[in-house]
């Protein structure tokens, strides 16, 4: 930039406080949302060696654990549950921007290519159908672990990279609206140029630590400052602030004039928030900051080269609004006859004599923006505690609604912590298969004993504890079913010969998934009831004939010690 570079005030140190310590390796959270007991017993045993797995017995229960402290990573979610089903569940984590990219697999027993398609047109990452795989399923939990990583690796990364950037220049770049190649345009522009009065010979005996935090507290306040009034932040130049309006997007000469005065206004007021901060910790120094502010034609757009280019603006209207930061003094702001021109009627300034300044053969004439835009609302607004073990700024004047309600519900959250008793109540572990040896018989009436050992892992404890779980869960399964019936509830018993059909294709069981089937296909498509009661019988038949076999040839419990 012609003729406006100034000494910084300290370079950032590269810390050599030695070798890092190597990351603690920390387990992906699973959250499993099944409302069938022995689906969940089976999952959480299967996954919990290798994730650390949480499980909801409803949707409305894995919505709110979802959304919950700490978040899942992945969740797997039952289609077919009472109340609020798979689907909607799907529709309001796609909804909330806390867990929206969370993906999300679809466990269910229904087959069609239509439900397939309505879980993935929801936002599902993944489909499996039951009964479950344990390998398809390891492996597609894996996959898609991997992959939301990767993603968030990107967009941390994307994220680093926007902080060398300005905003609007990052946002264009990403949406296709701008190229990184060299290319310029002119364009009617205003400037702000801003530094901290002496802030390099006040600060000259202190420590570069000292300096460094100081100055990045300063450049935090008034790049959010900068960012609310939608400015393009150019750099940083020592301890000053080069910010433009206009470019790459403007709201038309006049309001990008209005934006940036004030801008420069709210700037100065914060500065008083800054000093007291400031003399809260023990520096004494009253720093103030001078701004320039002019309006014209600029050169604006990518400069350098192929290998490195920088999004910035050139010309005289630039180096004017730096020689009017320069004649500033502290604590004011120096506005030119142009940008003066622009905001005559919305902002008071009065003119001062004209300015004599480098590079500039005619006098320029300037403007002071009135002093009593720049004071402060006074402390009714702020809300102030500093004290060892409690620190709280509360600015209310920055706050919109919205933020002030969130800051009440986090404030809220504060003060039950605060008041609450520690819970010491440990949370109980999943039930865990046996890990002794147990034995299977060679043949069991209704099961297929290699599919469902296959199922399970070739566990033979976890299979057996599976099958036992089935034994005694439903033998009151028929009855609930026809019960429901009675009550002219259909999609309870809809629900019931569903949950029934995943748990026994789990096992490896027969004739009961397929009996279950066929009574959910009735109970769904509203046949006569005499249809629908002889499904039941058959289901009934193969259901007792399979409890029976099971009460039969399941080796005993061991006895507890």
């Amino acid at each position: 930039m012609d003729d406006v570079a100034r000494p910084g005030a300290g370079e950032p140190l590269h810390s050599s406080a030695g070798a890092m310590r190597a990351p603690v390796q920390r387990r992906s959270r699973v959250l499993i949302v099944e409302d069938t007991a022995d689906i969940r017993y089976f999952l959480e045993t299967l996954l919990k060696d290798q994730y650390e797995v949480a499980a909801a017995s409803a949707g409305e229960t894995g919505l709110q654990m979802a959304t919950g402290e700490p978040r899942p990573e992945i969740i797997l979610l039952d289609v077919m549950m009472p109340d609020m089903d798979g689907y909607e569940v799907m529709r309001q984590l796609a909804k909330d921007p806390r867990t929206a990219e969370i993906p999300v697999i679809f466990l269910t027993a229904l087959g069609s290519v239509a439900d397939e398609q309505k879980g993935l047109d929801l936002g599902a990452t993944d489909y499996i159908t039951k009964p479950i795989s344990p390998p398809i399923l390891l492996a597609r939990v894996r996959l898609h672990l991997e992959r939301s990583a990767n993603a968030r690796r990107l967009k941390d990364l994307s994220e680093q990279l926007s902080r060398y950037l300005a905003p609007q220049v990052y946002q264009s770049l990403f949406d296709g609206s701008r190229q990184a190649e060299i290319q310029t345009q002119r364009k009617r522009l205003t400037v702000f140029f801003s530094d901290i009065k002496n802030f390099t010979a006040s600060t000259a005996q202190w420590q570069p630590e000292e300096v460094t935090l100081l100055l990045n507290s300063y450049f935090a306040e008034m790049s959010q400052i900068a960012a609310e009034y939608g400015a393009t932040l150019d750099k940083f130049i020592g301890d000053a602030i080069v910010i433009f309006f206009g470019d790459p997007h403007s709201l038309g000469p006049r309001r990008d004039a209005l934006q940036c005065v004030r801008m420069a206004v709210a700037m100065q007021r914060r500065m008083q928030d800054l000093q007291r901060r400031w003399r809260s910790m023990d520096i004494s120094k009253t720093f103030e900051i001078r701004i320039g502010i002019n309006s014209g034609f600029c050169d604006v757009g990518n400069f350098g080269s192929a290998l490195r280019m920088e999004y910035t603006i050139i010309g005289r209207e630039v180096n004017l609004a730096a020689r009017l930061e320069q004649a500033a003094e502290p604590g004011e702001i120096l506005i030119s006859s142009e940008t003066y021109a622009l905001v005559r009627g919305e902002i008071l300034a009065d003119a001062r004599e004209p300015l004599l300044a480098k590079g500039f053969a005619e006098p320029i004439a300037i403007y002071a923006v009135d002093k009593a835009a720049m004071e402060g609302d006074g402390d009714a607004s702020i809300i102030r505690c500093d004290r060892p073990g409690l620190r709280m700024d509360i600015d209310l004047g920055r706050l919109t609604g919205a933020e002030r309600t969130q800051a009440a519900v986090q404030i809220r959250k504060a003060l039950v912590s605060l008041e609450a008793l520690p819970d010491a109540a440990a949370v109980p572990e999943p039930a865990a298969a046996d890990a002794a040896d147990v034995s299977l018989p060679e043949h069991m009436a209704g099961l297929d004993l290699a599919l469902g050992l296959s199922r399970a892992m070739g566990l033979n404890p976890l299979y057996v504890s599976m099958l036992r779980r089935f034994q005694q869960s439903h033998q009151e399964t028929i009855a609930r079913i026809r019960q429901a019936l009675e009550d002219g509830e259909l999609k309870t018993a809809e629900l019931l010969s569903h949950s029934l059909r995943g748990v026994a294709g789990q096992i490896g069981a027969t004739r009961v998934p397929h009996d279950a089937e066929a009574l959910e296909q009735a109970l769904g498509g509203s046949q006569p009831r005499e249809a629908i009661d002889g499904r039941l019988a058959a289901l009934e038949v193969s259901l007792g004939e399979l409890i029976a076999a099971l009460h039969a040839g399941l080796p005993p419990e061991a006895a507890a010690p």
